[in-house]
């Protein structure tokens, strides 16, 4: 009894163990785009006097360099706690010094939030938090123009929440402190800022009064208005004279760049919102215009640098004024609805040596005009996009759909056989509008496709049909309700079964031809007898709930993978809500969560696999400015709960996700970050990687391929191949070496069908080609074996080294060793090439011969360390695009193996005979016939040689050019027969045994005396050469005797023993000795190292 006990305890001691960040090192995601459709942009900034050094600060993907003026770009902010921005600064004085403010300021109902100001001293390489950490949003960020260690900052504060963090902070340290010198109240931030072109002490502020909750919004308030200093923030005055009196809403704000005194501001207001300028310094303001379109989204002015009566507004569409705002110009940037240039506009960089040349970004990434504006060239090889729910397909290989903020829906591959990757042009857009989530029905051509606001239409992603479905109410008092982002649904179990999230659930079992619908499942909340800033939501006046439609509906939902009439939904106002009657009883269990706090809204509820009753939700209550994280899990159809919060760190969570192999192991989407859970949610750490900082939105796991995909808000799409040794984890920890489950393998060729396209467009990459071979080594060897074998043929060997206690993984690319080959390195003189890592793109693919692929089959797949080894097999499968049977691979593979053989032998033989014409040639003249002998052979080698790999790229390719899997043609076999033949004929040349290190006898005079033998003393007359002719010893030499020995004593180097014996008194042999028959490495002052030696010895005496 003991025993056993002791056995369960050590077997639930090793179920419990948790990975770590450092287990999960070698697994790296494929981040594969989509750049073309771009991201929100807050802000574009130009190095001053370097204009090919830019920078852009995204909403939620981090801050990007170029160097080469958009051509190319690095993120440059990975690293980072938060991916937020609101503004960027470089500095005048200093442009190495950059100030970065996190955390947008538009308002949005997805806007994240930020930890504060951070600092480059580098040009944006590397950098530094340095303070206002909770200040959460942070506007405008300006540097002093000659004083890089002054910075002026406009917060706007929490969002969510009343704070003291907030209003105009000033460091005159370079960020090492900050001061508060603008404050208005806890509900009023700075939206902006602007600073006087002539004098930098003179500065010009907007604050803005506004919160968001769950329900809506409320943009305006007494706090709205502009104030000015002109001692650097000492003090400050309000100027309202001219402006609308009463609450005001966003304000936007810009100086003249010529000229002291002249400010223009965007100003809202319920009654009086408009385009406001002054002339002298905000004493007095005259409204130019009534334009200010959507403020509380945009409210985005920039005037000229070259001329202060021209300027920019930015909204939805795009403005410019010449005559200081009296009229507007509407820029001619589409003519249609998504056609041109992409509509909503937030930040603008004018050319100051150049005022037709500006950048122009926004929610569809970046624009660069030169002509004013009239045509646009778009930099879409940033890959930012803001993706909110994905859905993935069963083609070979499998696409990934997104819905986009403001970018419409798009699909694009998970793997292409592009050589150059998963290019721009493999995407295309398969939606309008803010796309949604998007589910693909199996084994049909059918997507169905959400926008916003419940707008769900049923398109056919082979021709592109759009048939919309939405659900219609009949009665006007009993109107549907959907969130911005509507969920929608396939059932697990029957295809044509379909849901869609409202304030009730959905349910089509027609794919969408008609609807049954559930009661209402929210708590209907009327939010017009909700406050906000202690205004109800019936007396709110600026942004009336701007962004937030309506409120009480479903924001995720789950059919049971075990029973299809177990379903679970969660809304925006707290309900959770489980049926198990197929929708038409609903239990609210949210209650039964304890220390839940009312209200909470549910970010994501999945049913288990682990059982009928397990389900897990998550709670997102950062809208309550409360960064607290909720996890939870029932058993029990939501009676009671466990807690899995432990372990996480405050923030959003937004996803949970169920392994489909492991029910055990958990995934979650963060605001900034993915964990991963091997034990149920018990224990969590971060999934790093080479992941960055980002919103994780939404993940799937593919049915088939078993690829983590991740949908970032922020980031676009990021693949991780193969999961296996992540659900089968537990499997491993107590053995010295486990190779993890291997899934089949495709024979195919990359296909090289674009040319020449430069290096500015952005391309996501492929699957490595090949096995995925993961591993793990518990134990402290750091060599690890790998061999690959067929029916105990050893394939391929490999020996790497390897980290242990880590998922190690590697990749067999499913092909023999490759062929040796000539490295192209000679140098020209006069001439300097450029180092490969300056040649760009950086191909993806080795240039190198490479060897056969195999054929079809089942390979074993073993991994040894030390004397403990592991073994797995793989299925290596044919292409599915050809016609071939596994006897044509077959002929194939078997025709290149012959072939590389005697190529092998042939580069051997070549290189040999190549150094030996080039150590001949120092001591031999040119028309020397020894010299031009070696030549000749050693060029007919060289071309057997280079005819054998010229054949063997006709099948198997080579640098970007494919092969063909298809068996040799006649004409083939022809040529290799020819070549087999020519080498045939070398084969038997003195030259060829040479080279193989063989000795090489050549009987000049056959004697007639006494015989040589092992043990024979005898007495010979010799003269020895080097290869090239050069004598370096000779007994006929004046002054010296012929020389004594015994045969096979060790007494002379071995290839005279071995050439020597045999001979007869009378005799005359020319010896040719390879160097391991000679004097081998060993320098012997006139015999080089490595030298063939040339004997002509003359047999006198056997005693």
């Amino acid at each position: 009894m003991k025993k056993i006990s002791i056995t369960i305890s050590m077997i639930m001691s090793l179920l419990g163990q948790s990975i770590t960040p450092e287990h999960l090192d070698q697994l790296k995601f494929r981040n594969i785009g989509p750049a073309v459709a771009g991201g929100r942009i807050h802000d574009v900034e130009v190095v001053p006097g370097n204009p090919e050094i830019m920078f852009i600060a995204s909403a939620s993907g981090g801050i990007w360099k170029s160097s080469s003026k958009g051509t190319m770009w690095k993120p440059v902010f990975d690293d980072q706690k938060v991916s937020t921005f609101g503004d960027i600064a470089i500095s005048q004085s200093n442009p190495n010094i950059i100030y970065a403010g996190t955390g947008e300021q538009q308002n949005r109902q997805s806007s994240s939030w930020g930890n504060g100001i951070y600092k480059s001293s580098d040009q944006g390489e590397t950098w530094s938090s340095i303070g206002l950490e909770s200040t959460f949003h942070i506007a405008r960020v300006i540097i002093h123009p000659n004083n890089s260690n002054i910075v002026y900052v406009a917060a706007l504060g929490n969002l969510w929440k009343a704070s003291n963090e907030r209003g105009v902070y000033k460091s005159s340290n370079g960020g090492r402190s900050w001061k508060k010198i603008l404050y208005i109240d806890d509900e009023t931030g700075a939206i902006d800022l602007a600073i006087d072109k002539n004098d930098p002490n003179t500065l010009y502020a907007a604050t803005y009064q506004r919160m968001r909750k769950a329900w809506g919004f409320n943009g305006g308030g007494p706090g709205s208005d502009i104030y000015k200093t002109v001692d650097g923030g000492s003090s400050w005055n309000q100027l309202s004279s001219g402006l609308p009196p009463g609450d005001k809403g966003r304000i936007g704000l810009a100086t003249s760049k010529t000229r002291s005194n002249i400010i223009y501001a965007t100003v809202e207001h319920a009654d009086s919102s408009g385009f406001y300028r002054s002339g002298n310094g905000g004493r007095t303001w005259k409204k130019m215009n009534k334009l200010n379109p959507r403020p509380m989204y945009y409210s985005h002015i920039f005037v000229d640098p070259n001329n202060d009566d021209i300027v920019y507004l930015l909204a939805t569409n795009f403005y410019r004024t010449e005559n200081q705002g009296k009229t507007f110009y509407e820029m001619p940037t589409r003519p249609t609805y998504d056609v041109g240039v992409h509509s909503d506009h937030h930040s603008l960089w004018i050319d100051s040596n150049n005022s037709k040349h500006f950048y122009l970004a926004g929610d569809a990434g970046l624009h660069e005009t030169w002509d004013y504006g009239k045509s646009y060239n778009r930099l879409n090889n940033i890959p930012i996009g803001q993706f909110y729910g994905i859905g993935v397909d069963m083609d070979i290989p499998y696409n990934i759909y997104g819905g986009m903020q403001d970018n419409h829906s798009w699909v694009g591959p998970s793997a292409t056989r592009h050589w150059l990757g998963i290019l721009s042009d493999d995407w295309r857009q398969i939606g309008f509008g803010d796309g949604m989530y998007q589910q693909p029905a199996p084994n049909s051509s059918i997507l169905y496709n959400a926008t916003q606001n419940g707008n769900i239409v049923r398109v056919d992603r082979k021709t592109g049909n759009i048939q919309g479905i939405k659900p219609f109410s009949n009665d006007p008092k009993d109107k549907n309700r959907y969130d911005w982002v509507t969920p929608i649904m396939i059932s697990k179990q029957s295809p044509n079964r379909v849901y869609l999230g409202g304030n009730r659930l959905f349910i089509s079992n027609n794919g969408g031809v008609s609807w049954d619908r559930t009661k209402d499942l929210t708590k209907a909340t009327n939010r017009d007898s909700l406050s906000i800033m202690g205004i109800l939501g019936v007396d709110t006046k600026i942004s009336r709930n701007d962004g937030t439609s309506s409120y009480g509906e479903i924001i995720s939902m789950d059919e049971s993978p075990l029973w299809y009439k177990i379903l679970w939904v969660g809304t925006d106002d707290g309900n959770l809500q489980v049926s198990r009657d197929g929708g038409k009883n609903w239990n609210e269990v949210s209650q039964n969560i304890y220390g839940l706090p009312s209200e909470s809204y549910v970010s994501r509820v999945i049913a288990s696999k682990k059982g009928r009753g397990t389900a897990y939700v998550t709670f997102d209550r950062h809208r309550e400015g409360d960064w607290s994280p909720y996890v939870f899990r029932t058993d029990d159809y939501g009676q009671t709960w466990q807690d899995l919060s432990n372990d996480l760190p405050s923030g959003s969570i937004n996803v949970i996700l169920e392994h489909p192999d492991n029910a055990n192991v958990l995934f979650l989407g963060t605001e900034h970050a993915v964990f991963i859970s091997m034990n149920s949610g018990n224990d969590w750490v971060v999934f790093n990687s080479n992941l960055p900082t980002t919103l994780y939105d939404d993940m799937v796991i593919h049915p088939r391929e078993k690829d983590l995909v991740l949908g970032t808000h922020g980031r676009s799409f990021w693949v991780l191949d193969d999961t296996a040794p992540l659900a089968e984890w537990s499997e491993s920890l107590d053995k010295p070496v486990h190779v993890y489950s291997i899934r089949p393998a495709t024979l195919f060729h990359y296909w090289k069908d674009t040319s020449y396209r430069g290096q500015e467009e952005w391309t996501g990459p492929n699957p490595d080609f090949g096995a995925i071979i993961s591993f793990i080594v518990n134990s402290n060897e750091g060599q690890a074996v790998i061999k690959i074998k067929r029916r105990n043929k050893t394939i391929r060997s490999y020996q790497l080294s390897v980290s242990p206690g880590v998922i190690n993984r590697f990749v067999w690319d499913l092909k023999h060793p490759p062929p040796p080959f000539i490295q192209n390195n000679e140098e020209t003189p006069g001439l300097i090439k450029p180092d490969k890592s300056e040649l760009l793109p950086i191909p993806p693919h080795s240039l190198d011969p490479q060897g056969p692929h195999v054929s079809p089959g089942v390979y074993t797949v073993t991994v040894s360390v030390g004397n403990k080894s592991h073994s797995q097999k793989v299925r290596v499968n044919g292409d599915p695009k050809l016609n071939l049977r596994t006897g044509d691979y077959r002929q194939r593979e078997t025709f290149l193996l012959e072939l590389y053989d005697i190529h092998k032998q042939a580069f051997t033989l070549n290189e040999k005979l190549k150094e030996m014409v080039k150590q001949s040639s120092k001591r031999m003249k040119a028309d020397d016939k020894k010299l031009i002998s070696i030549k000749g052979q050693q060029k007919k080698v060289n071309s057997i040689r280079s005819g054998l790999m010229r054949l063997a790229r006709e099948l198997q390719g080579g640098g970007v050019r494919q092969g063909s899997f298809f068996p040799p043609t006649d004409t083939h076999k022809d040529k290799f027969s020819q070549l087999i033949k020519s080498w045939k004929e070398i084969k038997v040349s003195k030259y060829d045994h040479e080279m193989n290190g063989e000795l090489i006898l050549e009987d000049l005079k056959v004697g007639d005396g006494a015989k040589a033998e092992n043990n024979s003393v005898v007495t010979v007359n010799y003269t020895g050469w080097l290869r090239d002719g050069t004598k370096f010893d000779s007994s006929l030499n004046p002054g010296r005797k012929p020389f004594r020995f015994t045969v096979g004593a060790g007494q002379v180097i071995k290839g005279w023993d071995e050439g020597v014996a045999g001979m007869k008194v009378g005799g005359k042999r020319k010896l040719i000795i390879p160097p391991n028959m000679g004097y081998g490495k060993r320098d012997m002052r006139v015999i080089p190292p490595n030298s063939t030696l040339v004997f002509e010895v003359e047999l006198l005496v056997v005693e």
